[in-house]
Parts: C-alpha cells; structure tokens; sequence
C-alpha cells in the first residue's frame, strides 16, 4: 500500500507469476483494505509488473480439483470473501488496468466503482474453456455493468477482448493509448474524487452500490451460487484435464522464452 495524499494505492504484487490469487494474497489484501488510513478519500487498485492479474493460482485450482465439493464450497466462498472486502471500503475504488487482467483478476476488477485500462490490454474470463463455473461475483457485477447479452457471451465462449472493445462495451469507463498511461489516468481521477467533500462521496457512493447490492438475487445470493458450482466443476475429469493442458502449455511458452 502506498499513500498519495488523500489518494491510497494498493498493489497486487506478484509481479513474476503475473500477480495470480492466491490465499495468502487474499489475507494479505484484505488486512490492507481494513487497515485504510482515515485520511484516505479514494482508492486505486492495481498491479505490478505487466499485469493486473492473471487469476486464480493454478496451485490453488489444482488443490481444489483434489478437495471435495463440501470443503470447496466454503473454500471459495471465503477466497472470494477476501478479495471482495473492498466492497466494504467506505471510499471510491478504482482499478489501474495496467496490464492483463484475467479470470478472478477481471472479476476484481469489475467489483470496483470504477476501471481504467489502455487500448491494448488484454481481458478474458476464461473460465468455460477450463470447465469451470465463473467466480469471484463474475455473474452479479458483469451483467450490471455490461448487461445481459454481453455477459453471457464473454462468459460462455471465454473470448478475449481488448481494452478498446471493453471501452465499447461499457466495461471500463476510459482507456488510455499507452499501457505506461493507465496508473497516472487512474490517479487524476482518484484525485479529482478526493478533492470533494467526504461525506457527499460517502453517502453517494453506498447508494450507488446499494442498488446493485441490495436486489432481490443479490451479491451474497450469487457468491453462494457461484462457490456452489464451482465446487461441482471441481471435481469433474474435464477440469482437470484442462488445469494439466493448460499447465503444460504455460510450461513450453516458457520453455521457448529461454531458448
């Protein structure tokens, strides 16, 4: 966590694994966000290195493959748990796209207020090309910011987009042209937002989030539903046959970086 003024910004940092989640980087996040100074008036949440986030760990998801669907309900709910704190913050949130963001790292990104990233970043839920339900509030906070058919499609095809087309889509609110532009675009906001009285910010940022929080199926409903068939698709031979493929296809492009 780093201090800015009346601006924090907080770092997923994992930078040589492309900042993947990871239990410990849960308990990590959420002791930060419940550690906020009270002189902070708006947040940035981003990555270090070329990537927001590239996700749940693969360890994580091969320990889950080998647990058994009652352990790994309650497993992700409190995976999710950890990360989704910041929607307690009492303070803006915004994310610094600055780099890939896939996956449960996209998922994040969406539970915040507001995102930034630059034309050519690259963003993917990829979670149907593992087998594997979507995570993370991915069901609730996309179809409420992108709407229904643009959510269905990102999560039943896994397809991959820019930032440009996330732009259209109405996923980000900006993107920058430049990847190295992202942090400071973010942080002209956030300081435009802090500039203004707390308590106006404060009350009009709840009843922002209470109108996606407080529907009839609301956020807690589908964290329970998603933790569910997660913990289903856990246990399928198809999801562990895409975990090894997908591991051995990381371990050859980094084979190929060293030759």
């Amino acid at each position: 966590m780093e201090d800015d003024g009346k601006v924090g910004i907080l770092t997923l940092n994992r930078p040589g694994v492309l900042n993947a989640m990871t239990v410990e980087m849960g308990e990590a996040f959420e002791s930060q966000i419940s550690n906020l100074p009270d002189s902070t008036r708006c947040l940035v949440l981003t990555g270090a290195g070329r990537a927001f986030s590239a996700g749940g760990d693969l360890e994580f998801l091969y320990a889950r493959a080998n647990d058994t669907p009652h352990n790994n309900t309650q497993e992700m709910l409190r995976f999710y748990a950890r990360f989704l704190c910041l929607r307690n913050v009492k303070v803006p949130v915004i994310s610094a796209i600055n780099g890939a963001a896939v996956g449960a790292g996209l998922c994040l990104a969406m539970a915040t207020d507001i995102r930034i990233t630059y034309s050519e970043c690259n963003l993917q839920f990829p979670f149907a090309s593992l087998g594997l339900h979507p995570g993370m509030g991915a069901t609730f906070f996309l179809p409420r910011v992108a709407g229904y058919e643009t959510a269905t499609r990102l999560l039943l095809t896994g397809e991959s987009i820019t930032g440009a087309k996330a732009k259209e889509l109405g996923m980000v609110s900006e993107c920058t042209e430049r990847q190295d532009q992202v942090v400071s675009k973010a942080l002209e906001v956030a300081r435009m937002i802090a500039r203004n009285p707390a308590t106006g910010i404060e009350t009009c940022l709840k009843t922002l989030r209470c109108q996606q929080d407080s529907d009839v199926n609301g956020l807690q409903a589908a964290l329970m539903r998603e933790a569910d068939a997660q913990a289903s698709c856990y246990a399928t031979e198809d999801l562990m046959n895409r975990l090894v493929a997908t591991t051995k296809a990381i371990a050859e492009r980094k084979a190929a970086k060293m030759k």
